[in-house]
């Protein structure tokens, strides 16, 4: 299921960066509060919880449809059945369907009523980059913990229903307790681990900055030691929760020398700051 749930979370990832193409994608700033359930209500349009419910419908639907295609391999491994079967094509459709529904609408609900307990973080108040990244993995774990119940719940539960109403125009599903019991499980785990993993600052830093990146030879196998130690040798200087460079000229001439190895660079370009909350 590790396949679904990466397949599902580069989905909704690569919606996230197209549906805001003007400007670079970046994990959510935000914490998780109990308090912001009331006033997000009054301060955020449901747009918000439209986004959040378009999002997870998409990455859900595809998540389950690759749960439904990993069914499918998995009994033709087990009984020695042939792919190429008609009953098993026509089995694997309904499925890939009624999988994508439930798995969809449950994505959909669960990550539309996350957005009623985030609050928007200060990240100019944060005393150093090493407590900031400290504190989104704290927030990390939080959602984690609220999203894989949530989401198994939701699974478990709206399966039941979908494929109830489902039931004649389909012809005969099964949705049997130990089936959707292992199933929710593993999909709320694997849809809330990517989550994680895809869309918060601290899941990002793993991935990219702890695992891709280093095996690729990018960067040192301990990015934040290597910042702290240029930090300490002058050359690097805290700003609240980034680091600068000290001297203009080395950041001058780092960038001169990486633009002549790569022709094709193209520097980045950011949406400008908001001057105010409409």
């Amino acid at each position: 299921m590790s396949a679904e749930g990466s397949l599902s979370g580069g989905a909704v990832y690569a919606m996230a960066d197209r549906s805001g193409s003007a400007a670079a994608f970046e994990p959510a700033r935000v914490r998780l509060t109990l308090r912001a359930a009331h006033d997000s209500l009054g301060r955020r349009p449901l747009r918000t919880f439209t986004s959040r419910f378009g999002q997870g419908l998409i990455g859900g639907s595809v998540m389950g449809i690759g749960c439904a295609c990993a069914l499918t391999l998995q009994r033709a491994l087990v009984s020695g059945t042939r792919l190429t079967d008609p009953h098993v094509v026509e089995g694997t459709l309904i499925n890939m369907l009624v999988l994508g529904l439930i798995f969809g609408s449950a994505a959909g609900l669960v990550f539309g009523l996350m957005a009623a307990l985030e609050a928007p973080v200060d990240v100019t108040a944060a005393a150093t980059p090493v407590s900031l990244l400290s504190s989104n993995r704290t927030t990390a774990g939080r959602q984690f913990l609220i999203l894989a119940p949530a989401f198994t719940l939701a699974i478990a539960f709206g399966g039941y229903l979908i494929v109830h109403l489902l039931q004649g125009a389909m012809g005969p599903l099964n949705w049997g307790v130990q089936d959707s019991l292992f199933i929710s499980a593993v999909g709320g785990l694997g849809g809330a681990a990517s989550y994680v993993l895809a869309f918060t600052a601290w899941g990002q830093w793993i991935v990219l900055a702890r695992v891709w990146l280093p095996l690729a030879g990018r960067l040192p196998w301990d990015p934040a030691a290597f910042l702290d130690d240029a930090y300490h040798r002058g050359v690097l200087r805290q700003a609240g929760a980034v680091y600068r460079f000290r001297h203009v000229r080395l950041q001058h001439h780092l960038g001169h020398t990486f633009r002549g190895r790569h022709r094709d660079f193209a520097p980045a370009t950011f949406k400008p700051p908001s001057m105010g909350t409409p």
